[in-house]
């Protein structure tokens, strides 16, 4: 063979060498190509699609960031625009600053409640602390004067008259037979059912009673407990009149020092006879005791509330339930005193709104000198968010959300500051 046969025969070999490689080698190839391409493109896919959502989720989270400080902000703005009109550092700002001549410094006072009334503990009841009283008034509410005081604690007993200051009411006079008579020489007597009795000041006689009180706790309280005041009704009027009285003398801490509480036989009546149409003592004492009361006699209804409260055979367990603290009584008679007086002044200017809601303006603290002053500042909003304003602790508002209620007194305001200013 020659040497260009054997080139051309390994020529051949190399050819054959090419065109004799297996098909499938190569399809192979191909196949694992492709695969690794569609696990390259579905990674990529799936990086694609996690960087979307890391995008959205920081977004989400940006937005919702954003949306939180925008209600902050608001919140915080709401409440140091509350704080302004309410403690007087007022938003009067000018694109200069502050107009000092509007700038005040009264505050509004914060939402009250009425304070609760505490019962006495039970140890501290018994039958040697109850002394039963009565009084006699002037008229009813919370300007009343005394005039008359009745008390006993067994065979002792107690009865003088006061000299009101002021007049007695007709109501009054001919309920109780007392009224204010001037002599010839132009001074003033105290006058029962057309005779004249002696009659006292009010702090001499609170001061005579508060005493014959100590030498009672002395002599008949063994255990040092203090006095027990037992009336019928006693939480609505007696105790409010003597703590009215009390205060005015200045007599508050005398009389705390031998006074432990005030126990009422009204709603201990009501609990231990249910179901009768009447509670009023002289119907009691008549359905009970079997006999009339004789007109209207302080001393006779003392010694009649005595009777009732033995023949009824009410336990001291349950009188023990409606007996409260002398402390927590005097805070709920000047929480009462105070609002009666901010009463008044709304009452004066905003008498076209119904009763219950300007006492319930009253009791949250407000007189008609706030509702002015919050106007002033604020305008109609600030005077919407105080009537409107939440009271904590509790799912009640300070007066109303009622768009009436805020409609008649911003009106009232308009009209105030209309007539104003064409003064």
């Amino acid at each position: 063979m020659t040497l260009t046969e054997v080139s051309q025969v390994k020529l051949s070999d190399n050819d054959l060498s090419r065109e004799s490689s297996p098909t499938h080698v190569y399809r192979s190839r191909i196949s694992s190509n492709s695969k690794s391409l569609q696990e390259k493109d579905t990674k990529t896919a799936l990086d694609r699609i996690n960087k979307s959502i890391s995008r959205s989720t920081t977004r989400i989270k940006k937005d919702t960031g954003k949306l939180r400080r925008k209600q902050l902000q608001q919140s915080l703005l709401r409440t140091t625009s509350t704080l302004q009109v309410k403690d007087g550092v007022s938003s009067y700002k000018k694109d200069f600053g502050y107009d000092l001549y509007t700038i005040d410094t009264e505050e509004i006072p914060a939402p009250m409640r009425q304070p609760e009334m505490q019962a006495m503990a039970a140890d501290e009841v018994s039958d040697d602390c109850v002394v039963l009283f009565d009084l006699e008034t002037t008229c009813t509410g919370s300007h009343a004067e005394i005039t008359q005081i009745a008390a006993m604690k067994g065979d002792q007993r107690f009865n003088k008259y006061v000299l009101p200051t002021g007049n007695i009411s007709t109501v009054a006079a001919d309920k109780t037979g007392l009224s204010v008579q001037t002599t010839v020489q132009g001074s003033q007597i105290l006058v029962h059912n057309g005779r004249r009795v002696a009659a006292g000041s009010i702090h001499s006689v609170l001061s005579e009673f508060i005493s014959w009180l100590r030498s009672i706790q002395g002599t008949n309280i063994t255990n040092g407990s203090k006095v027990i005041l037992c009336g019928h009704n006693v939480r609505v009027f007696g105790m409010h009149a003597i703590i009215s009285e009390a205060e005015r003398c200045h007599l508050t801490q005398d009389l705390q020092a031998v006074v432990g509480g005030f126990m009422d036989t009204l709603p201990s009546l009501r609990q231990f006879l249910p179901g009768r149409d009447s509670y009023s003592q002289a119907n009691l004492y008549r359905d009970i005791v079997n006999e009339e009361c004789e007109g209207h006699n302080l001393v006779e209804d003392v010694s009649a509330l005595a009777e009732l409260v033995t023949v009824s055979g009410i336990p001291l367990e349950v009188l023990a339930q409606h007996t409260v603290t002398y402390h927590t009584a005097v805070e709920r008679v000047r929480y009462l005193n105070e609002k009666n007086t901010r009463l008044k002044t709304l009452k004066g200017h905003l008498s076209t709104l119904p009763s219950a809601t300007l006492n319930k303006i009253a009791c949250s603290g407000l007189q008609y000198s706030h509702l002015k002053l919050v106007f002033r500042r604020g305008g109609e909003a600030a005077l919407k968010h105080l009537l409107s304003e939440p009271i904590s602790g509790t799912r009640t508002v300070r007066v109303s959300k009622v768009k009436q209620v805020h409609n008649q007194i911003i009106g009232h305001f308009r009209e105030v500051l209309t007539q104003s200013s064409e003064v």
